[in-house]
């Protein structure tokens, strides 16, 4: 449904009267509503279409009316009027919990970083610009209920890849599981111990590729539940370990994997013969 202000009242009816299971795109331009009328036709339709008739979309906005437009299908109890808003990584694991003013969204759009509300400074806080962990910003989302944020960013740092002023990359310390192993790998990527296996890995290609073969051939054995896991979490290390050497982070990845899950078409995904020979080559020869 493409509208203008004039359209808006009788869209707002039908919308009300609508079955919940009905879904509805909105397209608002800027060539059909006045900018000082965007914000109030943007919240009156967010509010009538509730948490689950449809979605809203602004055709060629500005970083101001865009990050305006999202305040406006906000709301707050706060009497700042502050939005609580969680940073979270590409992976959906949380980095911290911050706040936003409208201009602090605003201000996030404009340069494609992570800026917030520092309640303690009374003002606009562009995440980096002291500590030089700065923050790539993806995409901004307004939770279920319409009172939260969450930013989707990539956390950089020349030094260390850190979020929290602790120098840890969550405020809830360092992350465990397959972040923290792809931490690890980048360190010994630079500083490997002497003696270290992670280091062998990365000088001694054909190792690293023998391993990679031998270690998804296990996994694809029959085997109890336990055995599956070892086995997948040795594919894990190997695979990062390549990632790893190949500048690849698990961001990337995730990134990857939502690119495909847009696409229409599949391929048959069939094996590959000449593939299965190779590794049937390099497990012959061990």
């Amino acid at each position: 449904v493409k509208m203008s202000d004039g359209s808006c009242t009788d869209l707002l009816q039908k919308i009300a009267t609508w079955e919940q299971k009905t879904k509805l795109a909105v397209e608002i331009s800027n060539d059909t509503v006045q900018s000082t009328k965007l914000n109030e036709l943007v919240s009156r339709v967010s509010k009538a279409m509730g948490e689950d008739k449809g979605s809203i979309a602004l055709v060629d906005p500005t970083a101001e009316q865009l990050g305006l437009a999202f305040a406006a299908c906000m709301k707050t109890d706060r009497n700042d009027g502050l939005y609580t808003t969680v940073v979270c990584t590409r992976s959906n694991e949380a980095l911290g919990l911050v706040y936003s003013s409208k201009e602090s969204i605003v201000a996030a759009l404009q340069c494609g970083r992570g800026v917030y509300y520092s309640r303690s400074r009374n003002g606009l806080w562009r995440k980096g610009d002291t500590s030089g962990h700065y923050q790539t910003l993806h995409r901004i989302d307004v939770d279920c209920d319409g009172d939260a944020l969450r930013f989707t960013v990539t956390q950089n740092g020349d030094d260390i890849k850190a979020f929290c002023h602790l120098n840890t990359l969550t405020c809830w310390g360092e992350p465990r599981g397959i972040r923290h192993l792809e931490g690890t790998l980048q360190q010994r990527l630079v500083n490997a111990p002497a003696g270290s296996y992670t280091k062998r890995l990365f000088e001694d290609e054909t190792l690293l590729r023998d391993k990679l073969v031998e270690e998804a051939q296990e996994l694809s054995e029959p085997g109890s539940k336990q055995d599956v896991a070892g086995e997948l979490a040795d594919v894990l290390y190997f695979a990062m370990v390549r990632a790893t050497k190949a500048g690849v982070s698990i961001d990337d990845a995730v990134m990857e994997l939502d690119r495909r899950a847009k696409k229409v078409t599949r391929r048959q995904g069939d094996s590959k013969a000449f593939r299965i020979k190779a590794g049937e080559e390099i497990l012959g020869m061990k």
